[in-house]
């Protein structure tokens, strides 16, 4: 009885070696027989997250939900009615939301009228509009409702 336990740490060592240079044949003759190939890079969730760095999705946790009861256009960007989850970046969340935060302030202005300085709307963002001051400072508009 031993002998089998003794042997079957060297017997997995082969094994696995085996199976190493099967893959190894395995994957050289598929790329040798096709003209395309893919790269495949393996990363590590903290670098997924570092990577990100303000892409398609926020960042932070949502600030709340803000209903917007009557269709208007900001900087030439429709918002119809509806229920809109705002995400802030640089900014706190009781800058941007409520009757007096920014968002309200900037529904109320006249549809053709320009941001108030130094706000811009981020033309061509991933996602969500949004709205910047500055590199890192802005809040995320996305509409999650009727």
């Amino acid at each position: 009885m031993s002998y089998w336990y003794s042997y079957r740490p060297i017997a997995k060592i082969v094994i696995g070696f085996g199976g190493l240079v099967i893959v190894a044949a395995l994957l050289s003759a598929c790329s040798a027989s096709s003209s395309s190939t893919t790269e495949v890079e393996l990363v590590s969730p903290s670098s997924t997250i570092a990577n990100l760095g303000g892409g398609a999705g926020p960042q932070t946790p949502p600030c709340g939900i803000f209903e917007v009861t009557k269709a208007e256009v900001i900087s030439g960007q429709q918002f119809p009615t509806g229920r809109y989850q705002i995400n802030t970046f640089g900014i706190s969340c009781d800058a941007v939301m409520g009757d007096a935060g920014l968002f309200s302030q900037f529904l109320e202005l006249d549809d053709d009228a320009d941001l108030p300085t130094p706000w811009r709307f981020l033309e061509g963002a991933v996602g969500a509009p949004k709205f910047v001051s500055g590199p890192a400072v802005g809040f995320r508009v996305q509409r999650i409702s009727d």
